[in-house]
């Protein structure tokens, strides 16, 4: 049987969407970060282990509804055996912001400082990386 190539098209797009939106979220900005970004990475170790999913439940929770976040990802190290890679850590977390401005108020936001005041404490270790897709945006 030979499939149309409306029908093809539609099914190619139907399952590029499907498979795209396991990652999504609602972006709160104004502005996409396809153009340049700045992105603000956090790798925890939780002094605790049984703590690890709740703080990710509580990352999923508070930092996508934050304004001027265009990105988000949160998630545990993958150990695929490569050497190179580290993952002396409990949980990832990325943040991206469409501009420094947008970058300043996620940080000054009421969710993340409710993020950080719950589970600062908490943290064995942490280290934030911040860096940018472009030379234009300066803080």
């Amino acid at each position: 049987m030979h499939m149309g190539r409306l029908a093809r098209t539609f099914l190619f797009s139907s399952t590029a969407l499907l498979l795209s939106s396991c990652c999504m979220f609602k972006p709160r900005c104004e502005t996409p970060c396809s153009t340049g970004c700045v992105t603000h990475i956090v790798l925890v170790d939780v002094a605790d282990d049984s703590d690890i999913a709740a703080m990710r439940a509580d990352s999923d929770r508070l930092i996508p509804i934050i304004k001027g976040v265009c990105g988000y990802q949160c998630g545990t190290p993958l150990d695929i055996g490569r050497a190179a890679v580290t993952s002396d850590y409990d949980l990832g977390i990325l943040v991206q912001c469409a501009s420094v401005e947008d970058y300043k108020a996620y940080l000054e936001a009421p969710a993340h400082k409710e993020l950080v005041a719950k589970w600062g404490s908490k943290w064995k270790s942490f280290r934030i990386f911040d860096f940018t897709t472009t030379e234009t945006l300066t803080p």
